[in-house]
């Protein structure tokens, strides 16, 4: 995988001599984001635990093109790669072509983010902290990538713009093997923006009890097996806001996803409530955090995070955040990527570096 990823990197980037010869109708660049960091997780899988990771941000390397087609037409493409410093691995992201312009919109086809991860701008996590992805990510806004998709979206209309998406469901999918819908809508204004959107996706492998570390779900114990993968549908309908005064952004979010299961007839709702605030206290240094809470059937999730950003140049920062969970009685806390704590609480700590370019 390492190697065949290497070489498609190398083949790509032997063309960007090719495409300075024409310039005023094509571009290509290459971009990313890298970060590492130490990594202390209390409770993790009932001991403490220290590792290098990036939890921060996303690290990606991306190559972007696009083509002049007349008028105002675009052909463009993305194909990005999650980076993993610390093992020197990469995964696939996002990889899709389509068609841009600024009278019709855009429409895309491959493998993308759906339209959920476009809530993330409204959340408290992207300004924090892949660690403080909702329990379990059910909501999905913590930015997923699925195959087999078309994605729309419109121009902007006196600040509002429309988006949908429709995933074909293949069996041969690692995100879900069942179809995906979903429309958007969003408005920004000056200081305020809002979004709002509907989105089904069928067929995702799930496994309750290490995502959640819930005991049972659908009317399954999971005690005895905790590492029972279904075959889940989540239908979530999420609505977010950000506003920025002052030198502050403020975020909120709400989401509702109904969950179903293949074979099981009980169904269960989530619902989760997100805040959150980052202010730049001056050029090179920020704060932020938030909080958010989860519930789930009988179950409850309490999150707090918060973290120091500190830029020791345009492109490269020094990081210093912490997440703490508290579960509901019955249930184990469990972190993002993480094992599951031993008991109701788990807190993360880490300090790293980022540099994008």
């Amino acid at each position: 995988m390492i190697q065949r990823n290497t070489q498609a990197l190398l083949l790509a980037l032997s063309g960007l001599s090719l495409a300075q010869g024409a310039q005023a109708q094509s571009e290509l660049k290459l971009s990313g984001l890298l970060g590492s960091g130490v990594l202390y997780t209390r409770d993790s899988g009932g001991r403490s635990q220290l590792q290098m990771t990036s939890t921060h941000a996303a690290p990606f390397l991306a190559l972007t093109g696009s083509e002049s087609l007349g008028g105002d037409l675009r052909a463009i493409f993305r194909w990005s790669n999650s980076v993993f410093v610390d093992s020197g691995t990469l995964a696939p992201l996002e990889s899709y072509m389509g068609l841009s312009s600024g009278t019709w919109g855009t429409l895309t086809l491959g493998a993308m983010y759906d339209l959920l991860a476009d809530a993330t701008p409204f959340t408290s996590e992207r300004y924090t902290s892949l660690l403080a992805t909702h329990p379990g990510n059910l909501d999905r806004t913590v930015g997923n990538s699925l195959s087999n998709l078309v994605k729309y979206k419109s121009p902007v209309f006196g600040g509002f713009q429309f988006g949908a998406m429709y995933g074909f469901a293949e069996a041969d999918s690692t995100t879900n093997v069942g179809r995906a819908v979903g429309a958007e809508l969003s408005y920004a204004s000056g200081p305020l923006q809002a979004l709002a959107i509907w989105e089904s996706v069928k067929g995702i492998p799930y496994a309750p009890a290490t995502r959640l570390g819930v005991p049972s779900l659908y009317g399954v114990d999971f005690t005895k097996a905790p590492g029972t993968t279904l075959s889940q549908t989540q239908d979530t309908a999420t609505v977010g806001l950000a506003y920025t005064s002052d030198g502050w952004r403020w975020m909120g979010n709400y989401s509702h996803t109904r969950l179903s299961a293949a074979g099981l007839q009980q169904t269960e709702t989530a619902r989760t409530l997100d805040v959150g605030a980052y202010k730049y206290l001056t050029n090179q240094l920020r704060i932020g955090g938030g909080y958010s809470l989860t519930k789930l059937a009988s179950y409850r999730w309490d999150q707090v995070h918060g973290h120091v950003d500190y830029a020791l140049s345009k492109r490269t920062s020094l990081y210093l955040l912490g997440v703490l969970q508290k579960a509901g009685p019955g249930q184990k806390a469990v972190l993002r990527s993480q094992a599951v704590a031993g008991g109701r609480r788990q807190s993360a700590f880490e300090v790293g570096m980022t540099h994008a370019f």
